[in-house]
């Protein structure tokens, strides 16, 4: 009998540009790198499902605006409402925007909260709950704010202005307190912390400054760090920590050549970390200005999550394999985006708020749902071939987790669906099924025979069940064809 046949099924690619290059996807999925390379070099898990977490109160039982979680307290907005919450949703403070629509940024100190919406400024006093609109905020018309080696700082949308509060005071603001970026003639689009420094993102670079205790304004820039990236998206500004575990940006960015790519900023070094095929993918949408993001952390494995509303797709970025997944909610494999929106940690948790409700999620491993809702997981393989000699393929085993299947219902006898292509994944065979195993059946093998002959071949992988998903790899019965 011939002998199965490990051959590299899964790797990094995503089709964008040409199926003859790569028909590869992962959909709801992610990789490992096995350091021991015990069963495989590299794994393949589900993503975390979401859970219910509460519903907000706010106005019109819209989506939120904005969401910010500390080591107390979890402020979001929706409609015309900023509030404090309790863990359970329920609304400790509360207070009136002076807009209803639009994304809204929040940032804190030790003692205070700044809200900006794109209209004005407002300050929240835990201590007091008291909210307020702060009086003459000069930075009108602001969408970001942050908080910065003891101060509050807010762009000036449409200048190169961008203004400082007093000292761990985000009610006053001095007239005299601001500066104008000074590397290129350039607007400013939004302003974050990192590593204790004031990062300016304008539409066709960024610029560092540093507190060095000036007066009125103590911000200075640090001119060697500038560079060319300009930002993409204003709220597709994400902290996450980098490979060496130092904090860092992840954001949507602009090229000088107009070019979208993702970028990571760690410490003052931008690195670029999509690849051809998913930047093929976004410089194809009509709209990518509009993209929001959030990250999580699950075992080693940090995220950066990357939502496109108009163009209605979600992208994951793996920062322990930089490796990009699509992620998406729902029954169709058809592209489109998850449910998550945004995202903030609090109370030992991630918190993620859906796009369309004012629904509030918790982020699950051990859940394999959206708060319900099917995901569909899918894997395209690479392109098996042997030289480009004809073959015939007899058998295809899939390696993974078995006996996973639930007591009843949906999941009781998991099911994989297999597709196959011998056109470089132009077109797909009929749909062929095979079970993964009743709960507890752990010998269980998932098989299939009978492919015919072919000089190139691709494989889709898809399961809707909600049980654990794991793939260590996969092996051919194969031989040379006449």
């Amino acid at each position: 009998m011939i002998p199965l046949k490990v051959m590299p099924l899964f790797g990094a690619g995503t089709y964008a540009k040409s199926a003859v290059v790569t028909r590869q996807r992962r959909l709801n999925v992610y990789l490992e790198n096995r350091r021991d390379k015990d069963k495989t070099r590299i794994a393949i898990y589900g993503t975390p499902g979401l859970v219910s977490s509460f519903t907000t109160t706010t106005p019109s039982g819209l989506p939120l605006r904005g969401f910010q979680g500390t080591s107390t307290a979890l402020y979001l907005a929706a409609y015309n409402q900023f509030q404090s919450v309790a863990a359970n949703g329920s609304v400790l403070a509360s207070g009136t925007l002076n807009t209803t629509s639009g994304l809204v940024s929040i940032a804190y100190s030790s003692t205070q909260v700044v809200i900006v919406d794109g209209n004005t400024g407002y300050t929240y006093t835990p201590s007091t709950n008291t909210f307020a609109q702060i009086p003459s905020f000069p930075a009108i018309g602001a969408r970001t704010v942050t908080f910065v080696s003891g101060f509050f700082v807010a762009e000036q949308p449409g200048t190169q202005t961008f203004w400082v509060s007093n000292a761990f005071d985000g009610t006053t603001w001095n007239a005299l307190s601001f500066s104008n970026a000074s590397s290129d003639s350039d607007n400013i689009l939004a302003v974050e912390n990192l590593n204790g420094n004031v990062v300016i993102f304008m539409q066709q670079g960024q610029e560092f400054w540093q507190n060095q205790g000036l007066v009125p304004q103590p911000f200075a820039p640090i001119l060697s760090a500038t560079n060319t990236w300009g930002l993409g998206a204003i709220f597709s500004i994400v902290h996450v920590p980098a490979a060496n575990d130092q904090d860092s940006l992840i954001f949507l960015a602009q090229s000088t050549s107009g070019q979208v790519q993702c970028v990571q900023i760690n410490g003052f070094s931008p690195t670029v970390i999509s690849d051809p095929d998913v930047e093929s993918i976004w410089n194809s949408f009509s709209v990518t200005s509009d993209a929001t993001a959030y990250s999580y952390q699950i075992d080693t494995h940090r995220f950066y999550q990357l939502n496109f509303p108009t163009a209605n797709r979600s992208f994951l970025y793996d920062v322990s394999t930089g490796v990009w997944s699509e992620v998406q909610t729902g029954p169709s494999v058809t592209p489109s985006r998850h449910t998550g929106n945004l995202g903030t940690y609090y109370a030992g948790q991630t918190l993620v708020a859906d796009y369309a409700t004012n629904q509030v999620y918790s982020i699950s491993p051990n859940v394999y749902t959206d708060n319900g809702q099917t995901t569909i997981r899918q894997i395209i393989t690479r392109h098996v071939l042997s030289n480009f000699n004809r073959i015939r393929v007899s058998m295809l085993y899939l390696d993974m987790e078995t006996g996973v299947g639930l007591q009843s219902g949906q999941g009781s006898n998991p099911q994989i669906m297999l597709e196959y292509s011998k056109d470089n994944g132009r077109t797909w065979s009929a749909q062929r099924w095979a079970s993964s195993g009743l709960v507890g059946n752990y010998i269980a093998r998932v098989i299939w025979r009978r492919f015919g002959c072919t000089r190139d071949a691709t494989w889709r992988i898809t399961m809707s069940d909600p049980v654990k998903f794991v793939i260590t790899d996969g092996a051919f019965r194969m031989r040379a064809a006449a």
